[in-house]
């Protein structure tokens, strides 16, 4: 008995197992799993509700078709007013993806495999929506297909999304037009069509002439207006079936296809230079002039590949650039030789300052009048490692295209001064600006800071411009001539008469002195046409007050002719050639008496003129 009550005290003091507990308390853990489980599915609700996914099952046999509630809010039906229904389901799309959606619902039922498809909605719930619908089939115990349940979403502003960024891939963010990587891209399956075809196809490379200096000149957001418009004149000028493609900078590509060759392509470049061209305002009001140069290769003639083609086009490009520009060139296996050249030398051009290749000759001014030397012109020159001496006038052209002729030119304005300020004799020295240099405005500050760090006096150095610089922002190069002016220094048209110059431009630009061309000297004779030229610009300096010098002077006779029509100055061969200045030491020296321009190892064959140091 004992026993007996000590067990039945154990178990009246045993707490309750987890199967034995109060009613209460079992129902208030119902309860939490309940409204745990609500809170789950409300949230999934939401989450179905945020990414715009609703569902549906359509049963096998009788098509009896429920729709979840968020289906009936992606389409836009009341679930109280409106029964789903397989058809109601398909009607929901355009008509071309209907037939698609039945397709795809029928594979699933008979494969036994899910399946996806994408489509449009239609007009009523918006045809620009897209949805992407995932099926599945759906067993009963024994593995037969009841049903067919399926998840839909709508896609559009992924979809758009995921284009804008297929578009930024292969775009020119800038202009809009297909870029370097989407061209070579298409390139490739137009070139295999036209393998088929046997046909032949036309790349035409574009490079705006002088765009560096639209840049310098009004600042990058002027440049990226200049290549819209020119994007945008492309396209209008071209077919449907071509393509046109910003390939970088200020570079454009234009493929011709299905057209004749190679007349079709002559005859869009010939268009497109006299149509395209032309000037545009830019939005600050000012007015700038466009041109352009264009280089032609045909597939198969001379490349097979997009690479090969865009680069003989490239090629072709260059050879117009070193012509002249504005204008086009068809691509032929001489300029390959000539591409590579100009490559290396424009490579070697932007190492020539930093390896000491560049130098100073000087070529001697006379006063004819007084037969004394008024001073020397500088002239630069570039003895190059690897080409040897190359002519200025090929690396002028090319420093000016290739960016660096502002720190060249920096270079030549303070090595002449620095060596001006040796002489004893203080002759002027003349020195020759870029158009470019006058555009970038702070060419007055270069020559203030290299007149102090030098030492020259402002009244010894002249400055030499060409007539270009006139119709490049003449209200920009007038401000800056002005500020030279200002400074003490002279300023000297240089090549008068092979330009733009007007009696109106000689009276608005501060000139001090015309350089009077060398090419109407060289036919001088009495009676001939550069005598009245000549004549004429002699004149026109005497009543603007403004001394001539006239360049090329070679002979005696040329000398003699220009004495007599009262010519201020004479600069040529005769007088002495380019040579380095310590050649000209008697010059330069007060004390040295000269019977000759220049020693006779610098003279030219033939008599030189007799003349005294000033």
């Amino acid at each position: 008995m004992a026993n007996k009550k000590m067990a039945n005290k154990k178990m009246a003091n045993k707490k309750p197992g987890p199967n034995h507990r109060d009613p209460v308390d079992r129902l208030d853990v119902a309860r939490q799993t309940i409204g745990t489980s609500t809170e789950a599915l409300d949230e999934l609700r939401g989450i179905l509700r945020i990414a715009r996914i609703g569902s549906w099952r359509v049963s096998v046999d009788n098509l009896c078709t429920t729709w979840s509630d968020e289906m009936h809010e992606l389409v836009g039906c009341d679930p109280r007013s409106f029964v789903p229904s397989l058809d109601a389901l398909i009607q929901l799309l355009a008509k071309a993806d209907r037939i698609k959606f039945q397709t795809a619902f029928a594979s699933v039922v008979e494969h036994r495999q899910g399946g996806n498809i994408e489509s449009r909605g239609n007009d009523t719930i918006g045809a620009d929506r897209l949805f992407w619908t995932d099926m599945q089939p759906e067993y009963d115990p024994i593995g037969k297909i009841v049903a067919v349940r399926g998840v839909c979403q709508e896609i559009t502003e992924r979809k758009s999304a995921f284009e804008r960024i297929r578009h930024l891939a292969c775009h020119d963010p800038l202009t809009g037009l297909a870029n370097r990587a989407h061209l070579s891209e298409q390139l490739d399956h137009i070139l295999a069509d036209a393998s088929r075809r046997r046909e032949s196809v036309a790349v035409l490379c574009f490079d705006l002439d002088g765009f560096k200096l639209i840049n310098d000149l009004y600042g990058h957001a002027a440049g990226d207006e200049v290549l819209r418009e020119m994007a945008k004149r492309l396209s209008a000028h071209i077919r449907e079936t071509d393509i046109v493609a910003r390939t970088g900078g200020d570079e454009f590509v234009v493929v011709q296809v299905a057209a004749q060759q190679p007349e079709a392509a002559q005859r869009l470049a010939a268009r497109l230079l006299g149509e395209l061209m032309g000037t545009m305002v830019l939005a600050g009001q000012s007015e700038v002039a466009l041109s352009t140069s264009i280089g032609i290769a045909f597939y198969p003639d001379d490349a097979t590949t997009p690479d090969d083609l865009l680069a003989r086009a490239d090629h072709a490009l260059y050879g117009v650039k070193n012509d002249g520009r504005n204008n086009f060139a068809i691509y032929d296996r001489s300029m390959e030789r000539e591409y590579q050249e100009r490559r290396k030398l424009e490579h070697d051009l932007r190492l020539a300052l930093q390896r000491g290749e560049f130098s100073l000759v000087y070529q001697p001014m006379l006063c004819t009048r007084r037969g004394t030397f008024k001073g020397f012109e500088a002239l630069l020159r570039w003895n190059s490692l690897v080409h040897g001496l190359v002519s200025p006038e090929i690396f002028i052209g090319i420093a000016e295209s290739i960016g660096i002729m502002g720190p060249l030119g920096a270079w030549v304005l303070r090595t002449a001064c620095a060596e001006a300020t040796r002489w004893v004799n203080p002759l002027k020295v003349a020195v020759n600006v870029s158009p470019i240099q006058i555009q970038q405005g702070n060419l007055a500050e270069i020559i203030a800071e290299t007149l102090a760090s030098t030492g020259l006096a402002p009244d010894r150095l002249e400055i030499e411009v060409t007539e270009s610089l006139l119709i490049r922002n003449p209200e920009r190069a007038l401000e800056t001539l002005r500020q030279i002016k200002a400074l003490g220094v002279r300023i000297a048209m240089d090549d008068f008469g092979t330009g733009y110059s007007s009696l109106a431009t000689l009276r608005a630009f501060p000139f001090d002195k015309l350089k009077v061309d060398r090419s109407f000297v060289k036919d001088l004779g009495e009676g001939s046409e550069s005598l009245a030229i000549i004549n004429a610009i002699l004149g026109l300096g005497r009543g603007l007050r403004l001394p001539v010098v006239v360049e090329g002077v070679e002979t005696e006779v040329q000398a003699a002719i220009l004495r007599r029509c009262g010519c201020d100055e004479m600069q040529g061969y005769l007088l002495g050639r380019p040579s380095p200045i310590d050649r000209f030491d008697m010059i330069t020296d007060p004390d040295g008496l000269m019977k000759n321009l220049c020693r006779s190892d610098t003279a030219p064959p033939g008599r030189t003129m007799a003349a005294r140091p000033a």
